[in-house]
């Protein structure tokens, strides 16, 4: 009997389970010796084809679900199998070339830029596409600005350096004197332009408290922003989801209930933002540039019956927000985690090329 040196013998298991997992992301059904020996493995015998799969069972990349039939993989080798593809696939350039040309087509506001990027991810993917944005409170303020309403109320306007644009009314009580209103604007912005919204509004707190003469004019007005800017703002727009109706429908009979758990967590906006504030950071402290979370991987129960699939954007050196795919197990992982991390770079282009844009981030007349 010929024995096979141990990395000869690792190589034709490796082989087998990504063979394994490719054929049941394609075909979604079981998968027997026989198939293995009849189309990829035809110079190995089916009893060693049988005695390798029961190995890869033992050590838990696959299962058996009928004692006679053939076998699944786990989360284990879905995880072999993306770690394998991570720095090997690439994307077609002849698709890459296609989808950059749709995304050129979107309109320049940039939350239509967000939506976009997430219908885009959810139409190339047939799965649910998103984008997700940092918290308001962490990002860097580029300008903070007013404009009167009358009546005695303002809309204030921040704008941060990764485009996010938040307003929200001030209500005084009181007109205000246009010229009172320039001067807090521009004391405003140069004091805490390059700050988080966060390190802004506890340094505009501190300095006001001192009783700076600067700011002796228009300290209630100021105190009335800050306290409006402390109250939460709405997190819906912070994550766009698209493509969960397409993703119901291309979902088998036996996945629903696993699908319907996963879309009451996308109805909780607030908890779904707050797992993926979590993988962001991940993203950035590994330096990664797709991650992906498979089943069991993810840390809500809900969510343990589909993959994520993530990559990181930024503005400058900072991570400022998420695309990603949300989607079935069984999905194309190389051609999701290409297009995940294609539809990052150009999300990340257009922010650039948004702020950019005369107008973005000037002073409001």
């Amino acid at each position: 009997m010929r024995v096979l040196k141990p990395e000869v013998a690792k190589e034709r298991k490796e082989k087998i389970l990504r063979w394994i997992v490719q054929q049941f992301v394609e075909n979604r059904r079981p998968i027997g010796s026989q198939l293995l020996a009849d189309s990829a493995l035809k110079d190995i015998s089916s009893a060693t084809i049988r005695n390798i799969m029961k190995a890869l069972e033992e050590e838990g990349y696959l299962y058996q679900p009928h004692t006679s039939g053939g076998r699944i993989p786990t989360d284990k080798a879905y995880r072999y199998y993306v770690d394998y593809l991570t720095g090997m696939q690439r994307m077609a350039a002849q698709e890459r070339e296609r989808i950059e040309e749709q995304y050129e087509q979107r309109v320049g506001e940039l939350d239509n830029i967000m939506l976009h990027t997430s219908r885009l991810l959810a139409h190339l993917s047939g799965a649910a596409g998103f984008v997700y944005s940092a918290n308001v409170e962490d990002q860097v303020v580029k300008r903070l600005d007013f404009l009167p309403l009358g009546a005695g109320t303002l809309l204030a306007v921040l704008v941060t350096e990764s485009g996010i644009v938040r307003h929200w009314p001030v209500r005084l009580g009181y007109d205000l004197n246009p010229q009172k209103l320039r001067l807090l604007s521009n004391f405003i912005n140069a004091e805490i332009t390059g700050m988080t919204l966060k390190e802004a509004q506890k340094f505009l707190w501190q300095y006001i408290q001192a009783d700076h003469r600067e700011v002796a004019d228009v300290a209630d007005v100021a105190v009335q922003v800050l306290k409006d800017m402390q109250r939460p703002q709405a997190t819906a727009e912070e994550l766009y989801i698209e493509g969960l109706g397409r993703m119901l429908a291309n979902t088998e009979e036996s996945d629903y209930e696993a699908l319907k758990q996963m879309m009451r967590v996308v109805e909780e906006r607030q908890r779904l933002a707050g797992l993926l504030s979590e993988k962001m950071e991940d993203l950035r402290r590994s330096g990664k540039e797709v991650a992906v979370s498979i089943g069991s991987e993810n840390e809500m129960k809900e969510l343990q019956n589909v993959s994520i699939v993530s990559s990181a954007y930024r503005v400058g050196d900072r991570t400022v927000g998420m695309v990603g795919i949300i989607g079935p197990k069984h999905m194309q992982y190389t051609k999701v985690m290409s297009l995940v991390k294609l539809m990052g770079d150009l999300l990340e282009g257009s922010i650039s090329a948004w702020n950019a844009l005369p107008g973005n981030g000037e002073e409001y007349e």
